[in-house]
């Protein structure tokens, strides 16, 4: 029944001397099976999966948070905010000054056909 097991598994070329050995027989299958399958290859990949979904997860739920935000906001809140950063007497004195400097011209457009 040995036999049949470690010809299933693929260790009947080991010979069963390797079996006694101090790994024992788990130590020697996991090598087996590294060899052939690159077990570490494939965790670290898993592993890189696993992280890729926690991220994913994460912006997720920052998305929700930010949305909860949005709907918390206040228009009239966001329009008094603007209006302390803008400095509106300075735009004021603007536009007064643009109306002085055009205050003694007229704007005359004329439009001409042309043929092309």
């Amino acid at each position: 029944m040995k036999n049949l097991i470690l010809k299933w598994l693929g260790l009947d070329q080991l010979g069963f001397t390797k079996l006694n050995g101090a790994g024992g027989l788990f130590d020697l299958v996991e090598n087996e099976l590294n060899i052939h399958y690159d077990l570490d290859g494939i965790s670290s990949k898993l592993e890189d999966c696993v992280g890729t979904v926690d991220d994913l997860e994460y912006k997720a739920d920052r998305w929700s948070d930010m949305a909860d935000k949005i709907e918390d906001l206040e228009i009239n809140d966001i329009v008094a905010d603007i209006e302390a950063k803008l400095d509106l007497d300075k735009i004021q004195q603007l536009d007064d000054q643009l109306t002085e400097l055009l205050a003694g011209y007229k704007l005359d457009v004329q439009l001409v056909k042309e043929d092309f």
